[in-house]
């Protein structure tokens, strides 16, 4: 098992060019919250923003745009019919995402998503639909069940990010077993599922890929609340759609989501950080990524 380092993740990423447009940086179509967890949605979509994806189209129940759109400007934003709930239909919604999945360079599916007969649908018509890069986050996780056997039978690359409770429900372990060998679990799982990305996030999380381990070696027990997954799968989608592989968007996307977890304690202090305080401290994470690579001559 190899250990991610500083500079492995600074030579993934790419400079951006001098002559550069939104169009060479990815269009990412983030599907995520239902009428009742907006939130997810917000924390997704601003990360994914702050991490550099040149367009980015929001796919969400029809009443978060007006609670949303005015903190997130640059998205772009398309109403999901819904149920009584306020979780997102499938058939109903399926001729207006298919254009924008067809466009996407990469999709985020789940945060905040809700899990009923419509959104497990929803998950698997994705899926079976999707051409490029799927991060499956929180409900999206929950809802694949049934439907993972998919993976198998489709080229499409997945990046999957189970805490441990999800990746219990996934392999029909428990929480326990997965975390009593959570190097074992990963491994197989990657193994099993040939075109999946592993993270499997808590206390040094991992990323898994065929025979590939890492471990990320950044983040605090600040961040162990609700919410920072949403950013973690935002921050992945993102550079995904930006063109760095599953593996590489992974790997790049823990060590940065928790160097500015870390960035947060020593601000906040762990007890008082919240998952937003990440969003605040991405720039900072990013601009002494960009004096590294000016000062070492990499990317």
């Amino acid at each position: 098992m190899e250990q991610l380092t500083w500079e492995q993740v600074c030579a993934m990423l790419p400079r951006r060019k001098r002559d550069a447009q939104k169009g060479n940086f990815g269009r990412l179509l983030c599907i995520t919250g239902s009428g009742n967890m907006p939130g997810a949605c917000a924390l997704s979509t601003t990360a994914a923003l702050r991490s550099g994806a040149g367009l980015v189209t929001v796919a969400t129940a029809a009443e978060n745009p007006a609670r949303l759109a005015s903190a997130m400007p640059e998205a772009m934003w398309l109403p999901m019919q819904t149920d009584g709930g306020g979780f997102l239909r499938c058939q109903e919604n399926q001729a207006k995402l298919a254009p924008h999945l067809a466009r996407a360079n990469a999709v985020l599916l789940g945060c905040g998503l809700g899990v009923t007969e419509h959104t497990r649908a929803l998950v698997a018509w994705v899926l079976e639909q999707a051409a490029c890069p799927v991060v499956l986050d929180a409900d999206g996780l929950n809802c694949l069940g049934d439907c993972i056997s998919i993976n198998r039978r489709m080229g499409t690359d997945w990046i999957l990010t189970p805490h441990p409770g999800e990746m219990a429900r996934l392999t029909g372990q428990s929480i326990g077993q997965i975390q009593g060998n959570r190097t074992a679990c990963a491994t197989q799982f990657a193994r099993r599922y040939p075109s999946v990305t592993l993270v499997l996030k808590g206390a040094g999380t991992l990323v898994a890929q065929g025979s590939r381990l890492a471990q990320n070696p950044t983040g605090n027990p600040g961040m162990s609340r609700g919410g920072s997954g949403d950013v973690l799968a935002g921050m992945i989608a993102a550079l995904a759609a930006q063109g760095l592989s599953p593996w590489e968007a992974a790997c790049a996307g823990v060590y940065l989501h928790g160097m500015a977890g870390d960035a947060a304690a020593a601000q906040f202090s762990e007890q008082a950080m919240l998952p937003r305080d990440l969003l605040a401290c991405l720039p900072a994470v990013f601009l002494r990524l960009e004096r590294f690579r000016d000062q070492h001559g990499t990317g």
